[in-house]
């Protein structure tokens, strides 16, 4: 063993574990390389996001060098379907390529579902029961339609207001429903202790459908009736805004010819 273990040996041994090293000082120096010249297409803000400001629409791709690119940049907008996504509280620079860790979803940010709301659209809340809601089958996303009942006093009769009668009360989106304490209702056996929904919330982008649930409830009582449910949420109100026209139509300045 001591023969074989000699100058020459020892030499040889040196410059192989150099040759190695320099190796993988080559390969990693390119590693570095690479990844300052390679891009990686990647979704970046268009513009200066402020914070909780919703990104829909936002976003633009292009390609950013691989060291800029953080490991959960989005690269595809699949991954932000199915809700409705903020920055958080620092905001977003322009051109920075966005991650997920930089958004958070509008519901679970300290302003809520308000986040979300488009221009002109409004949230009303309207007290409910599992009787009024059709055995809690109004989910967020149903499409209903209102009826009110108006209890009848002294000799005045009671009333039945149907969406025949008003059509404001056709066609309403529901946003949300809470229980009693302020949280989704949930069947029994989840751990909550409260199932039964008590305020229904509508979003609309009509303050005359705001204005005629706020007055029917003062009155009587609502009571919903599912009819469909939602494709998309701004699909639904320019829906409700088709609806509009048609029992507001918009002034023209043709005039019909003399007879």
């Amino acid at each position: 063993m001591k023969k074989l273990w000699n100058k020459a040996t020892r030499r040889l041994l040196i410059v192989f574990v150099a040759l190695i090293l320099a190796g993988v000082a080559v390969v990693i120096q390119s590693s570095i390389v690479n990844k300052q010249v390679t891009t990686e297409l990647v979704y970046v803000a268009a513009g200066n996001l402020t914070p909780y400001s919703l990104v829909e629409g936002k976003l633009v791709q292009r390609n950013v060098v691989k060291s800029e690119v953080p490991d959960d940049a989005i690269r595809d907008l699949k991954e932000l379907e199915g809700e409705s996504w903020v920055t958080t509280e620092i905001g977003i620079p322009k051109g920075i390529p966005v991650s997920k860790s930089m958004l958070i979803p509008a519901k679970e940010s300290k302003f809520g579902e308000s986040l979300e709301l488009k221009d002109g659209a409004m949230f009303v809340g309207v007290k409910t029961d599992q009787v009024k809601s059709a055995g809690d089958m109004i989910k967020p996303g149903t499409i209903v339609d209102a009826y009110v009942y108006i209890k009848g006093q002294d000799r005045q009769p009671s009333e039945l207001v149907t969406p025949a009668d008003d059509p404001l009360l056709k066609g309403l989106l529901i946003k949300d429903r809470q229980n009693q304490n302020g949280y989704e209702p949930q069947r029994e056996g989840s751990g909550n202790q409260n199932p039964i929904p008590a305020i229904a919330v509508v979003e609309t982008t009509n303050p005359d459908v705001a204005a005629a649930l706020i007055k029917y409830q003062e009155e009587g009582e609502i009571y919903f009736t599912p009819t469909g449910v939602e494709i998309s949420s701004e699909m639904n109100l320019n829906n409700q805004e088709v609806e509009e026209q048609k029992i507001n139509p918009a002034p023209t300045d043709t005039e019909p010819p003399a007879q």
